[in-house]
């Protein structure tokens, strides 16, 4: 299994900090928001990290993989600016483009959790299925910002709501998840039938109309770091 922290975007909403600097590598405490991450795959025991970013922030990726010492690949997609990024699902393709079709963790690289990967790859074996890690907010307000999800009494997703008016619940997916390398074919697909290609939420609610997808809940901390007050929220934690 390969492990792909998506860090491709240019995060306007975090202007402007993200003018000089890509949001993954932000402090959060004692370390980076990816470094959080990337020590969480190693504790799982995954040695392929590959980390996809652009054009407009190589250098400082390239200065933080040297600092770790560690092997990591870095993927650049080739765009400088928010109007030419790929998004993250043609951002997962041209990643399995260049390292091959394999089964492979995916995780925003501006996400915090505290969840273990150990048990997310545990529940990936028992189901041998695509995986979305979900977590409730408890705030139907909150919910709106997100992608939705009902789940069947197996677990498995019957039905995604990319950032509804109206949430049914507060159970939202997480930019986690673990998909097995037949996956490859239907994300051809989907992106040749001209769909939303930024948003992970939008493939996954077309997804579970093509294969069972389920939802691992897990409990504790987690934050999506996508603008100011979240990130003084996270700053602040600690």
């Amino acid at each position: 299994m390969k492990a792909l922290i998506l860090a491709g975007g240019f995060a306007r909403r975090l202007a402007p900090i993200t003018d000089f600097i890509a949001k993954p590598l932000l402090p959060v405490g004692d370390r980076l928001i990816i470094d959080w991450i990337v020590d969480n795959i190693r504790n799982a025991g995954i040695e392929d990290i590959i980390v996809s970013t652009n054009s407009y922030y190589e250098r400082q990726f390239r200065y933080w993989i040297k600092c770790r010492d560690e092997d990591i690949s870095l993927l650049i997609e080739p765009t400088t600016k928010e109007e030419e990024k790929f998004g993250s699902i043609k951002g997962i393709k041209y990643a399995m483009d260049n390292y091959g079709e394999d089964d492979y963790l995916i995780v925003a690289g501006d996400n915090y959790f505290n969840f273990s990967i150990s048990q997310f790859l545990k529940f990936y074996k028992e189901k041998n299925s695509s995986i979305v890690a979900v977590y409730d907010v408890e705030d139907r307000e909150k919910a709106k910002r997100y992608g939705v999800i009902s789940i069947n009494n197996e677990g498995r997703i019957i039905k995604f709501v990319e950032k509804p008016e109206n949430p049914e619940s507060t159970l939202i997916a997480t930019a986690c998840y673990i998909f097995p390398k037949e996956i490859y074919e239907l994300l051809k697909e989907y992106l040749e039938n001209k769909n939303n290609p930024d948003s992970p939420g939008y493939f996954v609610s077309w997804l579970i109309f093509k294969i069972p997808v389920y939802a691992f809940s897990f409990n504790g901390t987690w934050l999506d770091i996508g603008n100011l007050d979240e990130y003084r929220r996270a700053f602040n934690m600690f």
